[in-house]
């Protein structure tokens, strides 16, 4: 079932419920103004950004529900680019936040025409962080203390998405949003396996062959150096499968491997995933490991997977 979405322009008649939303503690917390706002500030600022051209503030309306505020400031065609900010009324709803994000880098890109989007998040909103950047958004730098809350200050990360890095990975991210199960959809993940990882493997599994600790042990069976233990390397798979792609409660029933290539420690890899088929809340995901600097695969297989109802209800709708 495709969502109905709409961007209506903040009016008066939106003043009420926006200020419940702005004033929820979960919200205020996180803006650079965190008391608790009167209703005659808020008229006041409706006043003020109505009339500068330079800021637009939206409600976010998902089948005709008012579900959140999401707001460009310091817009300046000239030189297309912009600040933005959202923050949601309505957390019940699944996935809320990237339909949200979507619309607002839709907007920006296609209805402004930016060249460029920024951001800025407090140190301690973390999730929002990593929200960004899995939405495209890249660091650009931290203002170090530069707000102050709480009696102390705290650390401004600034993010930032340019148009062509938006229109490269659209399609991907909407993907993830829209289904995350259906045939066809992928997912990667980069990584790499440190001389603590396999260290801490190698405590945990019992495995401490040397071809794994010395040289000229892994040189004398035809490795360049010491390779890392293949089990470590493809372990990257359930740490996917269960917290990033299906996500949470995520079960494995079966996992096929084939160990292609040799893996070395701080070698740059990227696993790839792609759904081959789904049938109820059964999954079967093909899996590969591939070097980055080769781009030679060093494990291939396929998995299948038993997804919980929250994540088959979401494939569907």
């Amino acid at each position: 079932m495709n969502k109905k979405i709409k961007l209506l322009p903040l009016s008066e008649e939106h003043l009420p419920m926006v200020l419940t939303w702005r004033n929820d503690p979960d919200v205020r917390k996180n803006m650079y103004t965190s008391h608790e706002i009167s209703l005659q500030e808020h008229e006041a600022w409706f006043k003020k950004i109505s009339s500068d051209e330079t800021k637009r503030y939206f409600i976010f309306e998902l089948d005709n529900k008012p579900c959140g505020v999401i707001g460009f400031v310091d817009i300046d065609l000239l030189s297309r680019t912009a600040s933005w900010a959202f923050y949601s009324g309505d957390t019940n709803v699944r996935g809320i936040g990237s339909l949200m994000e979507i619309t607002a880098l839709d907007y920006a890109f296609n209805e402004l025409s930016l060249h460029k989007l920024n951001c800025e998040v407090l140190e301690f909103n973390a999730p929002v962080i990593k929200f960004h950047k899995k939405h495209g958004f890249r660091s650009e730098g931290v203002f170090r203390k530069q707000h102050f809350a709480d009696k102390q200050y705290w650390d401004i990360y600034r993010l930032a998405i340019f148009d062509k890095d938006w229109q490269r990975c659209r399609d991907e991210i909407v993907s993830r949003t829209r289904g995350r199960c259906s045939p066809g959809k992928s997912y990667r993940y980069q990584f790499s396996i440190t001389k603590e990882d396999v260290q801490s493997f190698a405590e945990a599994s019992g495995d401490f062959n040397s071809v794994h600790f010395n040289d000229e042990t892994a040189q004398s069976m035809g490795f360049d150096k010491r390779i890392v233990h293949g089990f470590l390397v493809s372990s990257v798979f359930t740490k996917v499968f269960g917290t990033e792609f299906p996500g949470e409660g995520t079960i494995y029933l079966n996992q096929s491997l084939q160990f292609e290539k040799p893996v070395y420690r701080d070698d740059k890899l990227e696993a790839v995933f792609q759904v081959i088929s789904k049938i109820g809340n059964r999954v079967i995901i093909s899996t590969c490991i591939i070097n980055i600097e080769t781009q030679l695969m060093v494990i291939s297989g396929q998995a299948e997977l038993l997804i919980p109802e929250h994540l088959h209800n979401e494939t569907e709708s």
